[in-house]
């Protein structure tokens, strides 16, 4: 099977919503309807940003493509994780080495010189500068995050000519809520996707995301009225560009597929780790917690200490084996997740009201992490599958592109 592919990410889209409200999703749940769709796909290991789009990029786990967390150890402190950390070809360059026209529209953990058209993700900035250990980001990657690459010129017809055009924060008035700029940042990127794929050029594989469903489920709370408004904008979006493919008449020379990066879920309680163990280096992924030790002595001080508050030690086995002694893995009990204080100063208090009243990253195998999926368009099979492995996606999009199963030995779903 060989077609042209645009893959769209929607962020933070968990099974368990779309099954507790389809009747919000009839573009999303129509293009199920009439391909294959997978009810759960399993998260990564551990349910978040950075690791869920890597694994969905090579089709492999963290333990093998590096990136195991959205921030990982380097130089004794947790940075950012960047698409130069994942150590396994991605779907991106499997397909630029097969001589395939790669473009990606502002897709996270791809890189610039896997395509033949780049523009970086709308949050990227923010997520580098938000880091607490944004020191560690050196001030040339932050000019990056600026940068399109479009040497044939072919933004120009649709208006993205300035390198700064797609960037949430400058697409508006200064003052202008993030909350806005986001979601205009997400139509610029559905739009301009749509626009390539009825050019006279269209790329053979476009990689685009959908970032505010995430932001405002994290903020406003899962099931929440703006969760809603946010989720059924995403499905009216993806309806969008189905209908401009359609009234081009290019609907079937593209297959689609839909995923998530991770699922999500109620939050109640904040576990602030550094204020129960004062002098740790840790990096807070939701409902996972990833601390730095120097020996097991440290690591059964850092268990004892957790343990008083439901904490459970889990197995490192998703970091890469040469790490694995220097990270340990923790998980937080329901309706908790581990955060940041919120002030630095203050460390008195080890638990609190959570700063995200909603996340993910929870434990393992829980079925709040599953995500929806997707494939639909001309030769996708008619099928429902209950449940999925999340490697089986990157498996799929090769497929899907008549590419040679270089991602992994696991079995496609269309």
């Amino acid at each position: 099977m060989k077609k042209k592919l645009i893959a769209i990410l929607v962020d933070g889209l968990s099974a368990n919503y779309v099954r507790e409200h389809r009747h919000l999703l009839p573009n999303l749940y129509g293009l199920g309807e009439s391909g294959t769709m997978v009810d759960r796909l399993g998260a990564a290991v551990p349910g978040t940003s950075m690791p869920g789009r890597s694994c969905m990029l090579t089709g492999s786990t963290a333990a093998s493509h590096g990136v195991y967390g959205n921030h990982i150890l380097y130089n004794g402190a947790f940075k950012p994780a960047y698409p130069e950390d994942v150590g396994l070809p991605t779907i991106a360059t499997l397909a630029n080495r097969a001589g395939l026209d790669v473009a990606c529209v502002g897709a996270g953990m791809v890189r610039p010189e896997d395509t033949h058209l780049f523009i970086p993700p709308a949050w990227l900035r923010g997520f580098l500068r938000g880091s607490r250990f944004h020191k560690h980001v050196p001030a040339d990657r932050l000019e990056r995050t600026r940068v399109i690459t479009d040497i044939q010129e072919r933004l120009k017809p649709f208006g993205i000519q300035s390198p700064y055009g797609h960037e949430a924060e400058t697409l508006t008035v200064r003052d202008t809520p993030p909350v806005v700029a986001g979601f205009i940042a997400d139509q610029l990127m559905i739009r301009t996707a749509a626009a390539l794929a009825n050019s006279d050029s269209p790329p053979d594989l476009i990689l685009t995301e959908i970032s505010m469903t995430d932001s405002t489920q994290h903020n406003f709370g899962y099931g929440s009225e703006v969760a809603h408004w946010a989720i059924g904008v995403a499905d009216a979006l993806i309806g969008s560009l189905i209908n401009q493919l359609q009234q081009s008449g290019r609907i079937d020379d593209y297959a689609i597929a839909i995923a998530s990066d991770h699922g999500h879920t109620e939050i109640r309680t904040a576990i602030f780790p550094e204020a129960i163990i004062p002098g740790i280096t840790c990096e807070c992924e939701g409902a996972t917690l990833h601390v730095a030790v120097r020996n097991s002595q440290e690591r059964a001080n850092v268990t004892d200490a957790l343990r008083d508050f439901g904490v459970e030690e889990w197995t490192s086995d998703h970091i890469p084996e040469g790490q694995r002694e220097l990270i340990a893995t923790y998980v937080a009990p329901r309706f908790h997740s581990f955060e940041e204080p919120p002030d630095s100063n203050i460390l008195r208090e080890t638990t609190g009201r959570p700063q995200y009243i909603s996340t993910h990253g929870v434990r393992p195998g829980e079925p709040e992490d599953d995500r929806f999926c997707v494939f639909a368009g001309a030769g996708v099979p008619k099928v429902k599958i209950d449940k999925a492995k999340p490697e089986q996606y990157a498996a799929s999009l090769a497929r899907l592109l008549g590419l040679p199963n270089e991602i992994n030995a696991v079995e496609a779903l269309v």
